[in-house]
């Protein structure tokens, strides 16, 4: 036991000196006394813990209830944006589809004179 850069020994001498100078029935009130009020502490340091657990549950509910619109709003916004985006990708099928059927049926055959085919290779070695 080290408090006070007090040890042990210093302890068991200072409370054997305030007992010789208190006397052993007032020492033993005085006792008493201290218990007494440590209890009272206690009490009061689990009622202030009480309190402070219930404010705690108070706010998180308060915030839930404060949040919980948004949360829905924000779900509705998502769902709404991920239909436009099936109808997006819906119409952008259709024309690549449309453009894939004409491309198709007017293909043309070009053919390239072979000066175009075959490019002139300037850095062979």
């Amino acid at each position: 036991m080290d408090f006070l850069n007090i040890g042990s020994g210093e302890f068991l001498f200072l409370l054997l000196l305030a007992i010789l100078l208190i006397g052993p029935r007032r020492a033993v009130e005085l006792v008493q006394q201290v218990s007494r009020f440590a209890a009272h502490l206690q009490r009061e340091w689990r009622t202030v813990q009480q309190e402070i657990a219930q404010e705690w549950r108070t706010l998180q509910e308060e915030t839930a209830r404060a949040v919980q619109p948004v949360l829905q709003e924000s779900a509705q916004v998502r769902r709404e944006a991920q239909n436009v985006l099936r109808e997006v990708a819906a119409e952008a099928r259709g024309v690549q589809e449309r453009t894939a059927a004409a491309s198709s049926l007017e293909s043309p055959s070009v053919s390239l004179s072979p000066e175009i085919q075959q490019p002139a290779d300037d850095f062979a070695g």
